[in-house]
């Protein structure tokens, strides 16, 4: 028997990971930040775990050019790693220092392996690449839709390919506009390649200059201008992905060509008016989504089984019941009917199959069902990040949180910078009633955008949970300013002024969403916090069938919500999970009412980001 290679993949120890293959250390599945050197220390030790790694060795390995100064660097290198893994030089859990000698690793490890059977080339990170917005040449804002169109176009081609890492769409976006240092780029996305571009539309002819660069050492790998008629489009794109992978040295499979080199329509104008519809849907905006609609059905005029914009159209209607401003009966089955007719079209379709699954969550708490299209999706395009955020939020749902976090994991893989992926990671741990771990995070994601209105929710959310209820309500009084009174931001506000003592504040919240609904639709689920906060059960139970009736998108945090916990006996309530087909609704009725964990002793609070 040929005993296969392994080699080293990643180390465990407590509740950390050294993924040595991303060259990250993550604390329960969220990224840490770490330098270089102390990254390079913590690998020599656990490489050598339970041995003495002198000072020799790691001024030999680390800092073999140093001759002034190598005393000080060590000493601040191992201070950082320490600080990162909240180790005591005094009581060390994990580093031991051993005077004028060196250092020891002293706790458990377990090292994980991976086969090298692979060719160096499967197994170099040259298979990471970074598709940056191409830079709109023409002058003209409206030709936006094209610039970007091209860039999202590629990304999801090459997610689709089982070989590559793609940084997803919200993370490489940020860098729209600006001047960028490669390198500096690469590192903080920590990717190899990075494709930039310029797009230019002049009468008919359209120019594309498009590069390949090797982010490390800054050398251009390939570059190449095209210029063809504008109608020339998605053959220019399909040539930009082949030079990629060729140069990548990717060894594609007959089916993962096939997928490279498919065409999902061959009229022009229909793809353009394609890109125009997701131009639109991604400003994630009420009035974004009606123009990308019209968009996408005229895409379908102009060509009829074109797969993609009917995927979009679902799309914008299951965010018109996510954004609350429209009742989930009124849209929910147009997004299926879409979602479906995109499928029946073309069944390898990962965004339709997302999409799909969505609706069979939210709208018709299909919990067998949502999971198959969520697995069908990733199983079409592994790198979809935004798929895995989907189906993390699924598992969270249903109490399967470890689960939940590994899928966030490989999304914020996918996309690091990604501010609702980084937001959403303190929602599955406020969810699983881990109020710390929320507050952490938030606070992280807010270091990314100091006024990500979903992230100062959240804190809100976890605060409260933690007792700390005036900070929890400016938090919520920064988003929902922020967010122009959204009926779920104020809810929230009202069931902490409610829980916090200040029931006259509450009560006019609670008015204040009686006048609003009005006029424009209200959520019930956001009524029946704000009865929940000021303990009227009758009124919460009420509208929590209300939301059932309605079919409410919010509702599928029923057994999860921590707010929810004072009636999660009542017997209404236990049928009511019932009739939603959750799985297990015992089991995940007994973590629910488990007390939130308690604040480490001696821990100073963190101040709250959204003063």
């Amino acid at each position: 028997m040929i005993e296969r290679k392994q080699a080293v993949r990643a180390f465990r120890f407590g509740i950390f990971e050294l993924d040595l293959r991303s060259r990250e250390l993550r604390r329960r599945g969220l990224r840490v930040k770490l330098q270089e050197k102390p990254f390079q220390i913590l690998n020599l030790l656990l490489e050598k775990a339970g041995e003495l790694v002198s000072r020799k060795d790691l001024r030999e390995k680390l800092w073999p050019d140093t001759f002034v100064g190598f005393d000080r660097s060590l000493n601040t290198a191992v201070n950082s790693l320490r600080r990162a893994l909240g180790d005591s030089p005094g009581n060390p859990r994990f580093v031991e220092t051993r005077a004028r000698a060196g250092y020891r690793f002293v706790a458990p490890v377990e090292i994980m392996a991976e086969s090298l059977d692979r060719s160096p080339a499967e197994t170099d990170l040259t298979h990471s690449i970074a598709v940056l917005p191409f830079h709109n040449a023409s002058g003209d804002p409206e030709m936006e839709y094209l610039s970007d169109g091209i860039s999202d176009a590629l990304i999801n081609t090459l997610c689709q390919l089982p070989e590559v890492r793609v940084m997803a769409r919200s993370s490489v976006f940020r860098y729209k506009g600006r001047e960028l240092d490669p390198q500096a780029v690469g590192n903080e996305l920590n990717v190899r390649t990075l494709l930039t571009g310029r797009v230019a539309l002049r009468g008919r002819t359209l120019t594309i200059d498009a590069e390949l660069v090797d982010a490390a050492k800054g050398w251009r790998l390939w570059g190449e201008q095209y210029h063809r008629k504008r109608e020339d489009f998605l053959a220019i794109q399909e040539e930009i992905s082949r030079e990629i992978t060729r140069k990548l040295h990717l060894h594609l499979t007959t089916e993962a060509r096939r997928r490279l080199e498919k065409r999902y329509t061959e009229n022009p104008e229909a793809y353009q008016n394609y890109l125009r519809g997701r131009y639109h849907w991604s400003k994630l905006t009420e009035e974004g989504l009606h123009k990308g609609i019209r968009f996408f059905e005229r895409a379908i005029e102009q060509d009829p089984n074109f797969a993609l914009p009917y995927a979009g159209i679902s799309d914008c209607y299951g965010l018109f019941a996510f954004f609350g401003t429209h009742p989930s009966k009124s849209v929910m089955p147009k997004a299926e009917r879409a979602a479906r007719k995109a499928i029946e079209i073309d069944d390898s379709l990962a965004d339709a199959h997302a999409s799909l699954a969505g609706i069979l969550k939210f709208y018709y708490w299909d919990w067998a069902g949502a999971e198959a299209e969520y697995k069908r999706a990733l199983e079409l395009s592994p790198g979809h990040a935004t798929a895995h955020r989907w189906y993390a939020d699924f598992l969270s749902a249903l109490g399967r949180t470890d689960e939940a976090i590994k899928e966030m994991e490989r999304a914020v893989g996918l996309d690091p910078l990604s501010l609702i992926i980084n937001a959403e990671i303190a929602w599955i741990a406020y969810m699983a009633h881990d109020a710390s771990r929320a507050v952490d995070q938030s606070l992280k994601t807010l270091e990314i955008e100091p006024h990500f209105l979903p992230a100062c929710h959240i804190l809100g959310l976890a605060y409260e949970q933690m007792g700390r209820n005036e900070e929890a309500i400016k938090a919520f009084e920064k988003a929902s300013q922020g967010s122009s009174g959204n009926p779920i931001g104020l809810a929230a506000l009202g069931h902490a002024h409610a829980v916090g003592g200040h029931k006259r504040e509450a009560r006019a919240i609670l008015s204040d969403l009686k006048r609003q609904s009005k006029t424009r639709y209200v959520p019930p689920y956001g009524f029946a916090m704000v009865n929940a906060g000021l303990g009227d059960r009758p009124e919460t139970l009420r509208w929590l069938q209300i939301a059932y009736e309605e079919r409410d998108v919010w509702l599928i945090w029923l057994q999860r919500d921590p707010r929810l916990i004072p009636i999660s006996q009542e017997p209404f309530f236990q049928r009511l999970l019932r009739n939603m087909g959750f799985p297990n609704p015992q089991s995940n009725l007994r973590a629910m009412n488990q007390p939130p964990p308690m604040i480490r002793a001696g821990r100073a609070p963190r101040q709250p980001a959204c003063d």
